[in-house]
C-alpha cells in the first residue's frame, strides 16, 4: 500500500507530464496555425491566374525586339480594374505590332514581338510591378510573365546579332501629327543636344547610351539621335514625321511629347550593355485604319532597316 507521500509524488509526476504534454500540443497547434497562415498568404501572393492568350509573343530572326503593352482590349471579369494610375488604352497598337511584322516577313525577315491583348484596365505592363498591379497579387505572375517574354527575345537577339534594338510601341493623340520618340529625355534635354551641349551627363540618361559605348563613342549622341543617320531622320525621309529627327530636333516648349516610360529605362540600363532603343508613341492617324497601318509599317520597315544597317557599321 503506498504512502500519503507516495501518492503525492505520483500524482505531482502525473502532474507535470500533463503540463508537457498540454504545452506540447499548443505549440504544435500555434506553429502548424502560423504555418497554415503563411502557406494560405503565400497561396495568396503567388496565386497564378495568368491566362497565355493574354499575351502573345513572335520569334524573331532580326536583332530587332517590339514590345505593344497598352493595346489589349481582354477585360476579365475576375479581375478587379485597377485603382491607380490610367487605365487609358492606346488605341490599336496590337495590332500596329503586327502589321510591323507581316511587313518585315515580305522582306524575309520577322521582329521579336511581345503583344499584350490584355486591358491596360487591369494591368500596365509599362510600370513596375506594384505600380503595374496596383498590388494586386492576382496579376503578379502576368507582369513577371510579360517582362520574362522580353527578356528571353533580347537574349536570344543578342545570343545571334550581338545586340537587340528594343522597342516599346505606344500611341498619343497629341495636336502635332507626329511620331514621338522617347529616349528618356525630357524637352529641354533634347534642345540641349541638338545644339551639341549634351555632355556625358545626357548620354548617361538617355536609352542610346549602350549604343554610344557599343560604338566606342565614335558618334556624339546629336548624331545618333538627329543626324542624318538618326531613326527619326529615316522615318522623316519616308514620309512619316518624327521628332526628334534631323528636320525637327525638339519639340518646342509648349508642345506635348512622351520621353519614354519604365519599359525602356529598364532595358537600355546598364543591366543591358548590349541593348538600345526607344519608346516610340505612335500619333492617332498611322493607327487609325487598316490601310493607315500598312502604310506605316511599310515605311516602318524601310526605316529600321536603314538604320540597322548604318549602326551594324558603327558597332565595334
Amino acid at each position: 500500500m503506498k504512502t500519503n507521500k507516495q501518492i503525492k509524488k505520483l500524482y505531482f509526476t502525473k502532474y507535470i507530464a500533463l503540463c508537457l504534454f498540454t504545452s506540447t500540443a499548443f505549440l504544435q497547434m500555434q506553429c502548424s496555425s502560423k504555418k497554415v497562415v503563411s502557406e494560405n498568404k503565400e497561396t495568396v501572393a503567388v496565386k497564378d491566374v495568368f491566362d497565355p492568350s493574354w499575351i502573345e509573343t513572335t520569334q524573331g530572326n532580326i536583332p530587332l525586339v517590339i514590345s505593344a503593352p497598352h493595346g489589349g482590349r481582354i477585360s476579365p471579369d475576375e479581375i478587379s480594374d485597377r485603382i491607380c494610375g490610367t487605365k487609358e488604352k492606346d488605341d490599336n497598337t496590337n495590332l500596329l505590332a503586327y502589321q510591323i511584322s507581316e511587313a518585315f516577313e515580305k522582306q524575309g525577315k520577322k521582329p521579336f514581338l511581345i503583344v499584350s491583348q490584355i486591358a491596360r484596365a487591369k494591368i500596365d505592363l509599362n510600370r513596375d510591378m506594384e505600380v503595374a498591379t496596383c498590388k494586386n497579387p492576382l496579376m503578379y505572375s502576368t507582369w513577371k510573365q510579360y517582362h520574362k517574354y522580353i527578356e528571353e527575345a533580347l537574349d536570344k537577339a543578342i545570343e545571334k546579332y550581338g545586340y537587340a534594338l528594343y522597342i516599346d510601341l505606344h500611341g498619343q493623340s497629341h495636336p502635332v501629327k507626329r511620331l514621338e520618340l522617347g529616349y528618356q529625355l525630357r524637352k529641354s534635354d533634347l534642345e540641349k543636344n541638338s545644339k551639341g551641349k549634351s555632355g556625358s551627363e545626357l548620354n548617361a540618361k538617355s536609352s542610346l547610351n549602350n549604343l554610344l559605348n557599343l560604338t566606342g563613342n565614335s558618334k556624339s549622341l546629336k548624331e545618333l539621335m538627329t543626324g542624318e543617320n538618326a531613326l527619326g531622320t529615316y522615318f522623316e525621309s519616308n514620309g512619316f514625321p518624327a521628332v526628334p529627327s534631323l528636320q525637327d530636333p525638339y519639340p518646342k516648349s509648349d508642345e506635348a511629347y512622351f520621353t519614354g516610360g519604365y519599359n525602356t529605362r529598364r532595358y537600355t540600363s546598364k543591366e543591358h550593355p548590349k541593348v538600345f532603343g526607344l519608346q516610340i508613341e505612335a500619333n492617332y492617324k498611322v493607327r487609325a485604319s487598316e490601310e493607315n497601318r500598312e502604310k506605316f509599317s511599310e515605311g516602318f520597315v524601310k526605316s529600321i532597316t536603314s538604320y540597322l544597317e548604318f549602326v551594324e557599321t558603327q558597332i565595334n
